[in-house]
């Protein structure tokens, strides 16, 4: 179907032109106030070519004096071309930028037996300098290939004899491994001509894995140094070892798909490095009691002279099925103990901790949760993603474990996959992803935060296809095959690698607990996601929200809303630390507390009245672990000491509030449930206080918060206090406290925020 519209004033549509040569005219609207006078033609695929060869020798008639007759039509000729064009585009979104030079799936009509719409395709592709695929696929009356140019160019197709009959996003997981690897190669040059790599001394994703491909074109100018933490191995990997290299390409651009695809400048922020702890992306000679020792090999051949600010990337777990109950291993330990800052000397009895924690040497480690594998995948994937519990080293409290979500839904547009439908639906957990949904309480919650982690799909037979259409496009570990996809909690913990080292980037001075609560703090549920989340209610039991963020986490964080503003949305990031514990009576008792006003405009607040108002806390710091046998039996005994946050009610006095919050901590410690805590406007409450990273959300009305301006952060009892250790005093905690405040109408918070009080770090989301 095409409109026609004639916008002159001394002009009528030519009805009768409209219905010949083929075409057929369906109906006419009259010229109005609005709109000109409109025409709705039908026209085949054969007579496209004719009608608008006619319709443009029309407009540029000339008359005897040599000026186009309908000079009024000459400039509406690109519009009918694109008008056109629109009527040929088959995906669901907008159509692009006309002026934007983008790749195109064109879908070519065959005329007649004897017809080579390619040839004459490539004729005008030359004529026009087009990049175009060398390659292309042929179906009955179409002929499909890639061409990268702009609508208003590509519309030139349309008086030729290479007709369009369909446009199409190139789906590049789908279309790109039929094509030849040339074209894979243009791709990637273009790519590469587009992008500026970051400063030598830019932030960096380290990838623990098995090893990188440091030549690829993609990241050879962002890939900085090579190490192998296994004895009698170089850093490259083995031949047939690509894991490394397909989540090195995750942790520098994320998904490819959109990069390729697109034409804008690309300026990255962050670098790589990469240590191989692994010889192949299966490792059956390293044995899993000797990870933790690989883990502080790994951390001191990468630190040493390399004074820089890094996140830890491992996409690598335990290949124990059946996963781990929470409690700590040897290998948790170890990236707990580095994640902190405290030296480890791994012996035969186990882990050693020499000297107490450094802040100045901790570390930020992203750890994937594991994958449910082929034997247990099932079309019910959430009944069996929430019965396999994340993998060793993944319970680990100081680290973001990272699990995956999807929004790769639509099968192949092949006739080979009719009938194949995906698992998840959009939003959804990814089947690939394991929860922590089985762990009894004091264990952390996990994962922390959900990526894309791509899906399944189900064929009409049972069968299931990790086809590549329903994963994430990223470098290849392959010489003959320079792009891959990748998919599971491994994809998704490198793209979560990415957002820390981008966040580090933005934020230099964070610590690496700051950009941990960061990106939690960031996260949200998708539709899916929240759809299974009971609605906040008086007195409703909190117990299905706390297994539900043991599948999902906190949701999904983005790029936009880790790193961006606005005006109405302002949250405030506190760092601090303080000495939490003194000798009384020769044991150690908690002997402080910090107390932060909130600097929220109350005078606003209430105005506003009952306006609901939305809060977001945030609380991440790191723990010094326990790590020996002994030690992991008990509420406290693996942390070295827990903190806990809450704001002080409307009716409390600042008094009445520290007086609560002592009693609450002591009750905690004795195994007493709290029987003051039940403010019902918080989302989780006491579940909340799992791991060493914690996070809920207070929503009421305007008029409430305003009497709710001071946030405590106050110490409980680990290991530290429980063995009365002197040596441990007078020794600082650190933390990074994040709150967020959210209001549904058009009222300016972040003004008089920033007039009140001036926050040491501050970002608005």
């Amino acid at each position: 179907m095409l409109t026609v519209a004639c916008w002159s004033a001394d002009h009528h549509l030519a009805l009768k032109s409209l219905d010949a040569h083929g075409a057929k005219l369906l109906s006419v609207l009259p010229k109005s106030e609005e709109l000109p006078e409109r025409a709705l033609v039908w026209l085949p695929f054969t007579v496209v070519p004719k009608f608008v060869d006619l319709f443009e020798k029309f407009a540029i008639e000339l008359t005897s004096g040599g000026k186009p007759k309908n000079a009024a039509l000459v400039a509406n000729i690109d519009e009918l071309r694109l008008s056109v064009l629109h009527e040929l585009w088959q995906e669901g979104e907008s159509f692009p930028d006309p002026a934007e030079p983008r790749w195109w799936e064109i879908w070519l009509v065959q005329l007649t037996k004897n017809h080579d719409p390619i040839r004459e395709f490539h004729r005008v592709a030359e004529h026009l300098r087009w990049q175009v695929s060398e390659a292309a696929l042929a179906f009955p009356y179409r002929v499909v290939t890639l061409v990268r140019t702009s609508a208003q160019e590509l519309g030139t197709l349309l008086t030729t004899n290479a007709i369009p009959g369909e446009l199409r996003k190139p789906g590049f997981t789908e279309e790109l491994f039929g094509l030849e690897r040339t074209f894979q190669a243009d791709l990637i040059n273009d790519l590469v001509s587009r992008t500026t790599a970051a400063e030598p001394e830019a932030p960096a994703v380290c990838v623990l894995d098995c090893g990188v491909q440091a030549e690829h074109p993609l990241l050879k100018a962002s890939f900085d140094n090579g190490y192998t933490a296994i004895e009698g191995t170089t850093s490259a990997p083995a031949p047939t070892a690509t894991h490394g290299t397909e989540m090195a390409g995750l942790a520098l651009y994320g998904d490819l798909e959109q990069l390729l695809n697109g034409s804008s400048p690309i300026r990255l922020e962050h670098r790589l490095e990469s240590v191989k702890i692994l010889r192949g992306h299966h490792d059956s000679e390293t044995q899993p009691d000797l990870y933790g020792k690989l883990m502080v090999d790994a951390a001191a051949r990468v630190e040493i002279g390399q004074d820089r600010a890094r996140v830890y990337s491992m996409a690598v777990t335990s290949g124990d099925l059946r996963g781990v109950d929470g409690r700590p291993t040897s290998w948790s330990a170890a990236i707990d103990a580095l994640a902190v800052g405290t030296d480890v000397l791994p012996g035969p009895r186990g882990l050693g901790l020499l000297g107490q924690p450094d802040h100045e040497a901790a570390r930020l480690f992203f750890i994937s949760a594991g994958n449910v594998t082929a034997e247990d995948w099932d079309p019910d994937h959430l009944v069996i993603s929430d019965t396999r519990q994340v993998n060793d080293p993944a319970q680990a409290w100081n680290v973001l474990t990272v699990g995956a979500y999807t929004e790769r839904v639509d099968p192949p547009v092949d006739a080979a996959y009719a009938g194949y439908r995906a698992i998840a639906p959009s939003g959804e957990l990814s089947p690939f992803s394991r929860t922590s949904v089985p762990w009894g309480k004091g264990r952390p919650i996990k994962p922390d935060i959900v990526m894309e982690g791509g899906n399944l799909l189900l064929a009409p037979s049972g069968d299931f296809d990790h086809h590549e259409v329903v994963e994430v496009l990223t470098t290849s570990g392959r010489p003959y095959s320079p792009l891959t996809t990748a998919n599971a909690t491994s994809a998704a913990t490198s793209q979560a690698a990415r957002l820390g080292a981008l966040a580090l980037s933005k934020y230099p001075s964070l610590t690496p607990q700051a950009i941990r609560g960061l990106l939690v703090h960031a996260a949200e549920w998708t539709p899916a996601m929240a759809a299974h989340f009971p609605a906040p209610k008086a007195n409703s039991p909190k117990t299905k929200r706390h297994s539900l963020l043991r599948r999902y986490g906190w949701g999904v964080p983005t790029e936009q809303r880790v790193l961006a503003s606005a005006a109405d949305d302002v949250t405030m990031i506190v760092e601090d630390e303080f000495k939490p514990f003194g000798r009384s009576s020769g044991t150690l008792s908690m002997r402080a507390m910090r107390l932060h006003s909130l600097p929220w405009p109350a005078d606003l607040l209430q105005e506003l009245g009952n306006v609901p108002v939305r809060m977001r806390v945030t609380l991440s710091y790191f723990i010094e672990p326990n790590p020996s046998n002994r030690g992991w039996q008990g509420k406290y005994a693996y942390a070295s000491h827990g903190l806990r946050f809450d704001v002080i009610r409307p009716t409390e006095n600042l008094a009445g509030f520290q007086k609560r919050l002592g009693n609450e901590a002591e009750d905690e410690e004795r195994g007493v449930r709290a029987t003051s805590s039940t403010d019902d406007r918080w989302f989780l409450g006491q579940a909340r206080n799992s791991g060493s990273l914690h996070a809920d959300l207070w929503n009421g009305h305007a008029i409430d918060l305003a009497r709710c301006g001071v946030i405590a952060v106050y110490p409980v009892g680990g290991w530290w206090k429980q063995n009365n250790r002197r040596d441990r005093v007078n020794v600082p905690v650190r933390y990074t406290l994040l709150v967020s405040l959210f209001t549904n109408v058009a009222a300016d918070i972040y003004t008089p925020i920033a007039n009140k009080i001036q926050i040491p770090v501050q970002i608005e989301t």
